[in-house]
């Protein structure tokens, strides 16, 4: 149960009988995940330096429906009643909002799959050499090209009617 304290009410909220919350300063309702990002934050950032967009889901993540980041004042125009939801981040890398992400893009996928028998094939980079792809993430890009041209050719000569998709996690364009 949340406690509650007589605080200033924003302007649109005076004259309506609301008492301002504790909720409203601080997000008590974090997951284990931002907790630990949260706690971790500056040892992640300055001692494994993830890149820019690595920050910045992090960042979202960790800040994810926490009320001092803003979000939307709901009325009831019968009884009065005021609901507060805070903003989400919208992020693939947060358990919350990755979760929904992932379960709209398995439904939107459903719809566009074929029913029929296919190859599932799955390339790995070595250890050795991903060192070359973690410096320009474009390299990806070109290593996905050669392998769906081999086996676009390798398919030609079983009399396959081939087709090449990409799924990774390392995307260049879209984080």
């Amino acid at each position: 149960m949340l406690r509650t304290h007589q605080l200033p009410c924003p302007s649109f909220m005076r004259g309506l009988g609301f008492v301002f919350c504790n909720a409203f300063l601080h997000n008590e309702h974090m997951n284990i995940l931002q907790e630990i990002f949260s706690d971790h934050y500056e040892e992640i950032k300055y001692t494994l330096l993830p890149r820019a967009t690595e920050v910045m889901n992090i960042e979202k993540m960790i800040n994810c429906g926490d009320p001092a980041f803003g979000g939307a004042m709901y009325g009831c125009p019968n009884c009065g009643h005021l609901k507060f939801v805070p903003f989400r981040c919208h992020s693939r890398f947060c358990p919350t909002c990755g979760n929904l992400y992932a379960r709209k893009r398995a439904e939107a996928m459903a719809g566009k799959l074929v029913n029929c028998h296919h190859r599932h094939c799955v390339f790995t980079i070595p250890e050795e050499l991903r060192v070359y792809f973690l410096e320009d993430r474009s390299r990806l890009d070109c290593l996905f090209n050669a392998a769906s041209v081999l086996i676009l050719i390798f398919l030609s000569f079983l009399s396959e009617k081939p087709g090449c998709s990409r799924h990774s996690s390392a995307k260049t364009k879209e984080q």
